[in-house]
């Protein structure tokens, strides 16, 4: 089934055969007026349900899926800049997911204005398409009503560096031309042994 093999390797840190060095990192907010956190939701791969591997930020009318995060062991040479997976979608028109998109805060230093390496269309009217690609790295993209729209982020920083924790912002959703006020979201590992 192409869209969820998609989605599977679009929202792993770097796409490569390597193994997983950890469990995902574990997200959470703060409290953050009108916003809530659903943790553990799963995705088809293959037809079937996966392991939780996916966290859901929803509130004021848009839904934010975060595929769940992973360090991946390496081999040398290979691009190991951190890459995060989200899914939105809005509950009407009027929203846009706007440059410079989302930070990436790590150890009190912000990474931003990622670079989108895939942005796909896979569902529009709630209903399941066959996937439509969407040019990458435009400066501001339209979050139809109903539609569910994959974007794949690249940040500037060494996946390796996760390992303490971070935090992603999401800086560049919009609402009719305000920027909506999103809660940081923390991620702490799992497991202590953290260096991959």
């Amino acid at each position: 089934m192409p869209v969820p093999l998609a989605l599977i390797v679009a929202g792993l840190l770097v796409v490569s055969c390597a193994a997983y060095a950890m469990e995902p990192a574990v997200p959470k907010i703060e409290s953050g007026s009108g916003w809530q956190l659903s943790e553990s939701c799963r995705i088809y791969k293959f037809g079937i349900l996966t392991d939780q591997d996916c966290d859901i930020l929803t509130g004021h009318g848009i839904a934010i899926q975060i595929t769940r995060i992973r360090l991946l062991s390496l081999p040398p040479g290979q691009d190991d800049r951190a890459t995060v997976g989200i899914e939105l979608r809005a509950d009407d028109d009027g929203r846009y997911f706007s440059s410079p998109f989302a930070s990436l805060v790590i150890a009190g230093r912000s990474y931003s204005q990622p670079e989108i390496e895939q942005a796909i269309v896979f569902a529009k009217r709630d209903q399941r398409i066959s996937p439509e690609k969407l040019q990458p790295n435009q400066q501001r993209y339209p979050l139809p009503a109903g539609e569910k729209r994959f974007f794949r982020l690249r940040f500037p920083v060494s996946q390796s560096e996760l390992g303490n924790g971070f935090a992603l912002q999401f800086t560049g959703l919009q609402r009719e031309g305000e920027t909506l006020q999103i809660p940081t979201v923390q991620f702490r590992w799992a497991s202590s042994a953290h260096a991959p």
